[in-house]
């Protein structure tokens, strides 16, 4: 299965995380004590840094490449740090990785890398989509059924992967990523005295064609928070924005949030904002939140962007 291509988006785009987050994140910076997340770390390691953890995703074919970046990270900083390392790949292709492929790959890491297999029912395509709709997206958008599962994988599941659930701190690469000098702090430690829960890479205008309903759904679900409790066909306690959401990251000023509040806004008020998120570290009281989490199933039921 190859991911090779440029940036993708699909019917089960990366960016509703994008989107998402910037409801979540305040005006500033999201804050320990922000729209009540759950903010409660477990114990610091022996050697005093954050309950964290490194991972990546990664195919077959992309073994050698994420060594290389495992050796670069750990000569950088992380053989300093410390900090663990969980290698994804999808049922059935770990058995692909050859013995001196992993022996390789425990040497460099010093035994700190393990390797953990996504489940096919969070990787192949719900059988509740339209699978020729799915068809259709590949053909007229691009980018393969691998990519598509891997935005949304990130999107959905990761964090929830038993191989995660004892950390607190969740730090993404990619098999490409390359530091060109030492970085001589913690990052995830810089994160935390910054008093934030999410960081990432650069904000870069996006384009529509990639995903042409983010924002109407968007929208829809927006004003979907907004109706009478007693209207609410998903049996679900009410849940509401934050106060401090951040609505003209994604929306064209007042009127573009108004619109989107009410269920009308599409593509013509969306600023197109991205954030790019490679290279990310992020809480995971920012996943588990009830917004995020409705948000998600919201755009999942309504078969992505």
């Amino acid at each position: 299965m190859s991911w090779v291509g440029p940036r993708p988006k699909w019917i089960f785009t990366f960016c509703a995380v994008i989107v998402a987050l910037a409801y979540i994140l305040p005006l500033s910076r999201l804050t320990q004590a922000t729209h009540g997340l759950r903010f409660k770390d477990r114990p610091a390691t022996d050697g005093g840094r954050p309950n964290g953890v490194i991972f990546m995703l990664l195919p077959p074919s992309r073994v050698q490449q994420a060594t290389l970046a495992l050796r670069n990270v750990e000569d950088r900083f992380n053989r300093r740090l410390k900090y663990p390392y969980v290698l994804f790949m999808v049922e059935g292709e770990y058995e692909q990785v050859t013995e001196l492929e992993r022996e390789r790959i425990d040497h460099i890491t010093e035994g700190r890398a393990q390797f953990a297999q996504v489940p096919k029912s969070e990787w192949d395509v719900p059988a509740t989509l339209d699978q020729s709709l799915v068809e259709a997206s590949i053909h007229n958008i691009g980018f393969s059924h691998g990519y598509r599962a891997m935005c949304r994988f990130y999107s959905g599941f990761f964090w929830k992967h038993p191989a995660l659930k004892s950390y607190d701190w969740l730090w993404r690469l990619d098999t490409d990523i390359e530091f060109h000098c030492d970085i001589p702090y913690d990052p995830i430690e810089r994160v935390i005295q910054s008093k934030a829960l999410y960081g990432f890479i650069q904000v870069a205008d996006d384009v529509e064609w990639v995903q042409p309903s983010l924002a109407s759904n968007v929208s829809a679900f927006m004003a979907s928070l907004q109706q009478d409790p007693s209207q609410n066909l998903d049996s679900k306690p009410p849940i509401s924005f934050p106060e401090d959401a951040n609505h003209e990251f994604v929306w064209r000023g007042p009127n573009g949030v108004a619109k989107a509040l009410r269920g009308e806004a599409g593509n013509d008020e969306w600023t197109k904002r991205c954030m790019y998120n490679n290279f990310e570290i992020s809480h995971r009281s920012i996943w588990e939140s009830e917004l995020y989490n409705r948000f998600f199933e919201f755009l999942d039921r309504a078969g992505g962007a």
